[in-house]
């Protein structure tokens, strides 16, 4: 039993993020991209890519580690009693993840003045995106009478960057409360060509150029909503990196050289983040320049 759980630990936290950036250089290696990145890189493509790697194995330690946390569900909601003028802030995590994906932005957040922190949750295997889509607006609706009349920051990472995308541009007349800024973190905004290895539907719908991602393609958010698409120059999970560009009229920001899912760990991503938010309570506690910081914890000074 105990060899079955070593075999089973060192394929998720080494030969996973390994063949996913094998993958990665494939494609890379064959298109334009090879350039773009060697250009961003400054000619360290190889060492871009080796802590993209590394930055996965981190990343998905942390992943199994935290899981569990997804069953308290008093980390979905901020507490009754917190009070604050800054707005609130709905997180959605992406594709087979869970609530406990934004623990450290949700504690991270709350040291910088965001209090009203709602954590979205949904099952990737047993819904279609319209249906998950249904279940947000629905919800979005429902979590309003807390704060009601207020517009939100949306933060989504991954697919969740996608359905945030498809509720800040609903139909007018429709119930929830408006969107004032949204942010998305490595989400495929033109599919992906990873998700051939994904499991159900939802994954399948997500691939790169299809139908789904067309229709996506065709809501356009209103023009009061800042949106921006923040991705990394080496994910190694939406492919090809053309995906990861921002829609038309949206602003992009790259991260450091980290892989897909670190982009939730990571401490200058998250200041990246913040200062799209634009309302920043506590300025003291984001003031240093973006680095390549991996989990860097900060406090207020």
């Amino acid at each position: 039993m105990a060899s079955i759980l070593i075999a089973v630990l060192i394929a998720v936290f080494f030969f996973f993020p390994l063949m996913t950036y094998i993958i990665f250089w494939y494609d890379t290696g064959n298109s334009p991209y090879r350039d773009e990145l060697a250009k961003e890189s400054g000619g360290r493509t190889k060492s871009w890519i080796l802590k993209g790697f590394l930055s996965s194995i981190l990343s998905h330690i942390i992943i199994i580690s935290s899981c569990p946390l997804a069953f308290v569900k008093s980390l979905w909601r901020p507490d009754p009693s917190d009070s604050t003028s800054a707005p609130p802030v709905i997180l959605i995590h992406g594709l087979y993840h869970n609530a406990s994906a934004w623990i450290f932005y949700r504690w991270w957040l709350r040291r910088a003045g965001y209090q009203r922190v709602y954590l979205f949750n949904y099952s990737s295997l047993k819904s279609t995106f319209w249906e998950i889509s249904g279940q947000l607006n629905k919800w979005m609706a429902e979590t309003s009478r807390s704060f009601p009349g207020e517009a939100v920051l949306m933060v989504g990472h991954s697919l969740g960057g996608l359905l945030a995308k498809a509720y800040a541009g609903r139909k007018d007349g429709d119930q929830g409360p408006a969107v004032r800024t949204l942010v998305t973190l490595g989400s495929p905004h033109k599919g992906s060509r990873m998700v051939v290895f994904g499991i159900g539907g939802l994954a399948k719908s997500l691939a790169y150029g299809s139908t789904l991602i067309r229709e996506l393609e065709q809501i356009r958010t209103p023009s009061e909503v800042d949106c921006t698409a923040i991705y990394s120059p080496v994910d190694n999970m939406v492919l090809p990196a053309e995906s990861l560009k921002a829609p038309p009229d949206w602003k992009e920001e790259r991260t450091g050289p980290i892989c897909h899912v670190s982009m939730l760990y990571h401490w200058a991503t998250f200041k990246q983040v913040l200062k799209c938010l634009k309302f920043p309570p506590q300025t003291s506690y984001v003031q240093e320049e973006p680095s390549d910081d991996f989990l860097k914890i900060k406090h207020d000074r």
